[in-house]
């Protein structure tokens, strides 16, 4: 990709459109966790700045936000306006099924990607990250062996015979069953099974084009993405980012947002595409060729749009050891160049006792791109959508200075 898309001019306004991932949290919280770590970037860069005016957002669900930030430099003052492109109301959706419904889909889900070859590609690609993929199935098949086979044993257990008998037996499985399915709802705020669970389901439908309201919600988001850039100023940047889920939501977006305008990106010169702790494997495992691979080449053929991937090695639940263009759109590789690509390096970019806090802590981890980094010549996000230097020329210098 080209490293510099606005000439060698500083950067004083920026429109940046972030799309979250799979993420139940109301995006007030979101907000108040990157305002959080806001200050403590600027405590880091000893400047000045802040979010403000944080307020609901257009569109459908209640789960879109708008806010502005605002950083004074040596060079100037860089005025961002943000807005989050929320799909939380289609997640919740997915948790208000019943149990039933939430086994008979995840067998589904987990038994149609592995026809499909998703785990082995993944195992292949990256064990660490293709182990991460197993470990809902088979928390899954623990839950059913645990719950099942107890309840087979109490027909012999429980005393009696007949009618009486059967009804206890049955009676006493169903409780068995349900006991332990609250157990494990005590303890998912530690293991994440059940919203993984929800999740892969909720993937696994838009893979195989089976969730028209995520598709109708795709195409708002692409009339919304359209919309805002043609409301932008002139001297106004315009940064696409995304984060784990929502970077595959990105691409499906920009897909939409290329059949209506073909050269979008065109009005600004050029647009930044980001896409942090891609999760591009869950939904391309699926099969690439069910319209996935189609935005990929959508978005690597586009000549207005500059596509970056960040990742981190130590995060186990991104899939960015992934080359996108040659995995699922293989027959552009030798036409078309893979997006920018490099590692935000999580070790050193923050302290010491921060990393051996999180190291383990995969789910946590998943949002170390959110981290203000301690280093300024390493990936920063708050460098990036506030900082004066146009954005993708700020990604080239952070991936030419990498060993």
């Amino acid at each position: 990709m080209n490293d510099d898309n606005s000439g060698t001019s500083k950067v004083r306004k920026r429109r940046v459109i972030f799309i979250p991932g799979y993420d139940l949290r109301r995006p007030e919280t979101v907000f108040s966790q990157l305002t959080e770590e806001l200050a403590r970037f600027l405590k880091l860069r000893s400047v000045s700045g802040s979010f403000s005016g944080l307020r609901p957002g257009a569109g459908s669900g209640g789960s879109s936000v708008d806010w502005t930030g605002e950083i004074a430099w040596p060079e100037g003052v860089v005025t961002t306006r943000f807005s989050l492109l929320g799909w939380r109301d289609l997640g919740k959706r997915d948790f208000g099924r019943p149990l039933w419904a939430v086994i008979a889909g995840a067998v589904r889900t987990f038994v149609l990607f592995a026809m499909a070859g998703g785990y082995s590609e993944r195992l292949r690609t990256n064990w660490m990250n293709g182990l991460f993929f197993l470990y809902p199935m088979f928390a899954l098949l623990v839950f059913l062996v645990a719950s099942i086979v107890p309840a087979l044993a109490f027909p012999f257990i429980l005393p009696g015979t007949g009618l009486v008998h059967a009804a206890l037996s049955v009676a006493a499985g169903l409780a068995w069953m349900i006991l332990l399915y609250q157990v494990t709802r005590l303890v998912e705020r530690w293991t994440y099974v059940w919203y993984l669970i929800h999740d892969w389901y909720s993937i696994g439908r838009l893979a195989r084009n089976e969730d028209p309201q995520m598709t109708a919600r795709i195409a708002e988001f692409a009339e919304r993405i359209i919309g805002m850039a043609t409301e932008c100023e002139p001297d106004e940047e315009v940064v696409l980012v995304a984060h784990s889920s929502g970077t595959f939501v990105l691409l499906y977006t920009l897909q939409e947002v290329l059949k209506r305008v073909p050269d979008f990106g065109a009005a600004q010169g050029r647009v930044t595409v980001l896409t942090m702790g891609s999760a591009f494997a869950y939904v391309g495992g699926f099969g690439a060729q069910r319209g996935f691979g189609a935005a990929v080449a959508s978005l690597a053929q586009a000549a207005h749009l500059d596509w970056t991937d960040v990742y981190a090695p130590h995060d186990i639940l991104c899939c960015g050891k992934t080359t996108p263009v040659a995995t699922y759109a293989p027959w552009l590789a030798r036409h078309v160049q893979e997006p920018r690509r490099f590692s935000v390096r999580v070790p050193d970019r923050m302290t010491a006792g921060l990393y051996r806090h999180l190291r383990f802590r995969f789910f946590k981890l998943h949002f170390c791109y959110f981290l203000a980094s301690e280093r300024a010549d390493l990936f920063d996000f708050y460098r990036l959508t506030l900082g004066p230097l146009p954005a993708a020329r700020q990604l080239g210098r952070w991936e030419k200075s990498l060993p």
